[in-house]
C-alpha cells in the first residue's frame, strides 16, 4: 500500500514539475528557503512548516534509488506476553532482510518534492518478528500564487521492532505532523501509524505572512490491550521578518485526540510565540515557546472505603475523570551546517503527546541532537543520541524515560555496489512509577545497489 502511494504521488509530482509556470524559481520563495522568485526575504520564516524528508547532511539531493540485502542480529525483543515466571519476554534474534528504498528531494519550477521510503521483509529465528517493515515521508510545496504557498506533509509505517527501523522524522524533526509518529513504544508488537498535514501560506508584504494549517494521524496496536489513536490539530499564525535574518512569530492551535481500546479523549487550545534567527551563513537558531489549555476525560483508579471493601473483597475500582490542565509547550533548534556536505542539529522539544498505547495524552519531553556527513566520493556517516520522557495526564500519574542511539555508516566498494551498516542502542529508565528497565541492542550489515555519485545514506 506504502509502495502504491508513492509511486502515485510521484507521478503526479512530475506531471505538476512539467506543467508549472510561474515566477517562484526555487522551492522557497515564500517558506523561507531561498530562491529567486516570490519575495525572496531571508532563509528563516519561523513556521517549522518544512520538512527535512528526503534530505542528507542538511542538503538537497537528487532522488536516489536503493536496494540490497542484509543480515540483522536484535537483543532485548519483547513481545506483548510474559514467560513463565511472570516477566516480560526478552528474546533474541538473528535473520536476513532484503531492502527496498529511495530518497532524496527534487527542486520545481514552482516548489519542491521531498522523499524518503524505505522497505524491508524480515527473515529471522524468532517467527514473531518477521514479515513486511516499512516507513514514508513525503514533503510537497508549490507556489499557488505569487503571494501563495501550499505545503504538504505525509508520515506512514508499519513494524513490529520499536528499535532500529529508521522511521521518518523521528524526535529530531520539526515537521508539521512528526508528533503523530510513535517514537515511545514500549514493546516490539506491530504498530501502524499515518498522518498528514497541509499548510497554506499568504505573504501580505516583504515582511508580514500569515499561514492556515492542519494536520490528521491514527495509530493501531496489535497486543493484547494496548490502545490506538486518532487525533488532529489546526491552527492559524503571523510571521514578520524583523531583519533579513531575523522572524517574529505567532500563533493559536487548537488539537483533539481520542483513542481506541480505552476510554477517554482530550481537547486542547494553545497559544505561542516564536523567535528564528540566521546566526551565520551556515547556522540557525528557532525558539518558540507557549501554552496549552488541554481538558481531559477518563478512568483513574481509586480507593473503596474500608467498610465497603472489607464487604466485596475489592480495595479499589475505576472512575471517570475529568480535569483541566495548563501545560507549557516549546521548541529549540539549532542547526549547524558545518561543510557543504555535514551538519549538526540539537534539538528539544515539550509538547501534548496522544502517548504510547499503555498511557494515553501525556507530557513529551524530548531531546537530542544529530550529526550527518555524507562524503563527495566513498563515505557517508549518520549518528543522533535522543532522550524522551512521556507522563500521563489523565487518570493515574505514570512515567516512561528512555535513551536512544543509533550510528550508521556506508563505503562505496566499486561502481554502485556499497557496504552499509547500523548499530543502536535504546534503554527504559526505571522511574517512582516504572520498574521497566528493558534495553534493546540492534545491528545490521548488508551490501546494496545504488546508482549515484554521492556514497549511500540511509537513515
Amino acid at each position: 500500500m506504502l509502495l502504491t502511494l508513492l509511486l502515485t504521488l510521484f507521478s503526479a509530482v512530475c506531471v505538476a514539475q512539467l506543467g508549472g509556470q510561474g515566477a517562484m524559481g526555487g522551492a522557497g520563495g515564500l517558506g523561507g528557503q531561498g530562491g529567486n522568485g516570490g519575495f525572496g526575504g531571508p532563509a528563516v520564516l519561523g513556521r517549522g512548516g518544512g520538512s527535512s524528508a528526503g534530505q542528507r547532511a542538511g542538503g538537497d539531493l537528487g532522488l536516489r534509488f536503493y536496494a540490497g540485502v542484509t543480515g540483522t542480529f536484535d537483543t532485548g525483543l519483547s513481545g506483548y506476553a510474559i514467560d513463565p515466571s511472570g516477566a516480560t519476554v526478552n528474546q533474541n534474534s538473528q535473520g536476513i532482510a532484503g531492502v527496498f528504498g529511495v530518497y532524496g528531494t527534487k527542486r520545481l519550477r514552482r516548489g519542491a518534492f521531498g522523499i524518503n521510503y524505505y522497505g524491508a521483509y524480515n527473515q529471522s529465528n524468532q517467527k514473531l518478528y518477521n514479515g513486511v517493515d516499512q516507513t514514508l515521508g513525503l514533503f510537497y510545496s508549490t507556489q499557488t500564487t505569487k503571494r501563495s504557498q501550499l505545503s504538504f506533509n505525509v508520515s506512514a509505517g508499519t513494524t513490529n521492532r520499536a528499535v532500529g527501523l529508521p522511521i521518518n522524522g523521528g524526535i529530531l524533526d520539526n515537521s508539521a505532523n512528526s508528533y503523530a509518529i510513535p517514537t515511545s513504544e514500549l514493546f516490539d508488537n506491530r504498530f501502524y501509524y499515518g498522518g498528514g498535514g497541509v499548510q497554506y501560506v499568504i505573504q501580505k508584504s516583504a515582511r508580514l505572512s500569515f499561514g492556515l494549517s492542519g494536520n490528521g494521524f491514527i495509530t493501531r496496536r496489535t497486543g493484547g490491550t494496548l490502545f490506538g489513536s486518532n487525533g488532529g490539530s489546526s491552527g492559524v499564525n503571523a510571521a514578520y521578518r524583523l531583519s533579513r535574518r531575523q522572524t517574529i512569530s505567532v500563533g493559536y492551535q487548537f488539537l483533539f485526540y481520542n483513542f481506541t481500546r480505552n476510554f477517554g479523549d482530550s481537547y486542547g487550545h494553545g497559544v505561542y510565540a516564536g523567535y528564528s534567527t540566521q546566526l551565520s551563513s551556515g547556522v540557525t537558531l528557532s525558539l518558540r515557546g507557549g501554552a496549552t489549555r488541554l481538558e481531559s476525560l477518563g478512568l483513574q483508579t481509586v480507593t473503596i472505603d474500608p467498610v465497603i471493601a472489607a464487604l466485596i473483597g475489592v480495595r479499589t475500582s475505576s472512575q471517570v475523570f475529568y480535569g483541566i490542565s495548563y501545560i507549557p509547550n516549546g521548541m529549540a533548534d539549532l542547526r549547524i551546517l558545518l561543510t557543504k556536505r555535514s551538519n549538526l542539529t540539537v534539538f528539544g522539544a515539550l509538547f501534548v503527546s496522544p502517548g504510547n498505547g499503555i498511557i494515553n495524552t501525556s507530557r513529551s519531553l524530548s531531546g537530542g541532537t544529530s550529526y550527518g556527513y555524507t562524503g563527495f566520493r566513498v563515505a557517508s556517516l549518520t549518528g543522533s543520541v535522543s532522550y524522551n520522557r512521556l507522563s500521563s495526564i489523565i487518570g493515574d500519574h505514570q512515567a516512561f524515560e528512555s535513551m536512544n542511539g543509533t550510528v550508521s555508516a556506508s563505503r562505496r566498494l566499486s561502481g554502485s555496489l556499497h557496504l552499509a551498516a547500523s548499530t543502536g542502542y535504546r534503554k527504559f529508565l526505571q522511574s517512582a512509577t516504572s520498574t521497566y528497565a528493558r534495553g534493546s541492542y540492534f545491528g545490521t550489515v548488508g551490501i546494496y545497489w545504488s546508482p549515484g555519485e554521492l556514497p549511500l545514506s540511509i537513515r
